[in-house]
């Protein structure tokens, strides 16, 4: 096992929503709370498989995480680690991943405009905002997480 974790960059940017919330037109508070927890935060898993003494199959596997607005799926992550003697105290190690799945998608709520707007579909976080509802649309996070594609090349010495 190389990493297990719990919590991701995708986990992280949803559960600082958790304190916010905006004010309706009738003055109550729209807490953000029930719409970004969750009862399971995304645990990723990271195995090596040696494929000989050099070279390393790297997978693993997330479990995804869902809300009542917004998911994020399960991933599956593969990849390539080798190492490479360039003399016998200089190492060379290359290593690639990606990660399939894990992506964050979040959904639209709807919302009684009133005479102004009727009912309309909009994004929950821009629900006051001065944005046509149409427009906030655009802004439902649809995100794959920071590390989706990682390269690595480590030089190492020993003096």
């Amino acid at each position: 096992m190389i990493e297990i974790r719990q919590g991701s960059d995708l986990s992280s940017q949803v559960r600082h929503l958790k304190g916010q919330g905006f004010e309706s037109s009738g003055g109550e508070r729209v807490d953000f709370s029930a719409w970004y927890s969750s009862n399971w935060t995304d645990m990723r898993a990271t195995w090596m498989t040696q494929l000989s003494p050099n070279t390393g199959f790297i997978w693993g596997l997330g479990t995804g995480e869902n809300g009542r607005k917004y998911s994020i799926s399960p991933s599956l992550k593969l990849g390539l680690i080798h190492r490479a003697n360039i003399d016998r105290r200089t190492v060379l190690t290359l290593r690639a991943t990606t990660t399939l799945g894990g992506r964050l998608r979040e959904k639209s709520c709807t919302a009684d405009y009133g005479e102004i707007g009727g009912v309309q579909a909009v994004n929950c976080r821009m629900a006051a905002s001065p944005l046509e509802p149409a427009e906030t649309l655009r802004y439902l996070f649809n995100e794959t997480s920071r590390d989706q594609h990682q390269i690595s090349v480590s030089l190492s010495h020993a003096f």
